[in-house]
């Protein structure tokens, strides 16, 4: 290490990609903490880490973009180190190093304990380290890590997935399911709380396949049944649950346990069977909407939110109606969208009938068309009523008023009328209006 003081030293980490890759970078900065402050800018930074995602269009792009932007910054600074980790590192290893002499080390998924010592070796006058590795066993990090005065933090149950979607490259950056000891989700919780949470949001790529690898097994039911008798959890969130995993016990849990979220994030992908076969999803559209059917006939006021694919290898204009009609069908709150994008080294990148670019965005803009007009609808649904409302903090976009989220996931923000508010506090609020993706209102007293 250098002989700076501790206090000179300052980190910044740029984020891609989803929550998990949100939840590791939370971890490498506790890891770092001992030696580095945390600054949001790069400017000031004697460490810069990018942690990259790779499922989504053009992640390689995205890595250089950003390795581009700090050309020059370590033009005037020669002394600043700069890491690549995530899901590209860990595809790419030492090919990152190779294409940019800006990188002095990577990290992957499984090797986020290993920074400190690859900041070390580097400093000392080494050649660009690499450590990819995969690791079997769960890497456990210090006690701690959880931000405090968060409402609501992200707690990882398992990593890595088993289910080897044609278009997907999560089993190869994040590695086979391995499930976390419960009594380890256990301790970050009641940290959490300690802390100040109120709030948390379970993470895994297959969140309720949680436990199948354990000895004995745990079903995820159980696993959440045991959290939510910690005191001062008041709500639950997960996502993502796969369809081929919803059991019975699943419905029951979302019905019968009122610490779990009104809202289920559950991926459909397709509404075409022919599309999800060649997806190897694993399931059919008869048994999503029979999943579905079950989960508002037992709680009707459950939201339902997903993800969707456009344009993957064959699909026809008949395939998209399909997808469009059970979009339809269920009433998706909202859907995160993406034109398919062939990730290097899955078999969807060989499959024959790939879509022209042109077609893509089309039918994306179809399918984001009817999504604008079916959530303006469930907001429209939500006016006139009360809500529970977990108190997130002041709203961005107004600062005298408040703002958090209902039980289905909706940010509404409301009149700030008692001064003795305060962050994690649960409020009952009348919602009187609707904007595109929120909704407004006051309190309930």
């Amino acid at each position: 290490m250098n002989d700076s003081p501790i206090q000179a030293r300052k980190v910044y980490i740029k984020t891609f990609g989803c929550q998990m890759n949100e939840y590791d970078s939370q971890k490498i900065l506790k890891i770092l903490e001992p030696n580095f402050l945390t600054t949001k800018s790069a400017e000031e930074a004697d460490l810069v880490l990018i942690n990259t995602c790779s499922v989504r269009e053009k992640p390689e792009q995205k890595l250089y973009n950003a390795l581009g932007e700090l050309r020059e910054l370590k033009k005037n600074k020669p002394q600043l180190l700069v890491g690549v980790g995530g899901c590209v590192a860990q595809q790419e290893g030492e090919r990152i190093v190779k294409s940019s002499p800006l990188v002095d080390f990577v990290f992957g998924t499984h090797n986020l304990s290993l920074v400190p010592s690859l900041i070390e070796r580097r400093s000392e006058g080494l050649p660009p380290q690499v450590a990819v590795n995969y690791r079997d066993e769960w890497e456990e990090l210090p006690a701690g890590f959880v931000e405090s005065d968060r409402v609501s933090v992200f707690i990882a149950i398992s990593r890595g997935c088993n289910k080897n979607c044609t278009y997907c490259i999560v089993p190869t950056t994040r590695g086979r399911e391995v499930s976390r000891p419960y009594e380890e989700i256990e301790r970050e919780v009641k940290i959490a709380l300690q802390r100040g949470a109120k709030e948390v949001v379970l993470l895994g790529q297959t969140v309720n396949s949680y436990g199948l690898d354990l000895t004995p097994r745990v079903k995820f039911a159980q696993l959440v049944e045991r959290l939510s008798q910690l005191d001062g959890l008041k709500r639950i969130r997960f996502t993502s649950p796969h369809p081929a995993e919803v059991r019975d016990d699943f419905i029951e849990l979302a019905a019968s346990n009122p610490k779990v979220c009104r809202h289920i994030h559950m991926p459909l992908q397709s509404g075409s069977n022919a599309i999800l076969k060649a997806m190897n999803r694993n399931y059919r559209k008869e048994r999503y909407l029979q999943i579905i059917e079950k989960l508002k006939t037992r709680v009707p006021d459950m939201a339902i939110t997903t993800d969707i694919i456009v344009g993957f290898p064959g699909e026809t204009e008949k395939d998209l109606e399909e997808t469009l009609s059970v979009m339809q069908i269920v009433g998706f709150e909202s859907s995160f969208s993406f034109m398919f994008s062939p990730r290097p080294g899955t078999p969807a990148e060989f499959l024959p009938n790939q879509i022209p670019q042109n077609e893509k965005l089309d039918r994306l803009y179809r399918l984001q068309k009817l999504q604008d007009k079916l959530t303006s609808q469930k907001l429209e649904s939500y006016v006139g009523n009360c809500h529970e409302v977990l108190i997130d903090g002041h709203s961005k976009s107004e600062s005298d008023k408040l703002c958090g989220r209902t039980s289905q996931n909706t940010l509404v923000n409301f009149e700030k009328s008692y001064p003795n508010l305060k962050k994690g506090d649960l409020v009952m609020v009348k919602i009187n209006s609707k904007a595109k993706h929120t909704l407004r209102g006051e309190l309930s007293i």
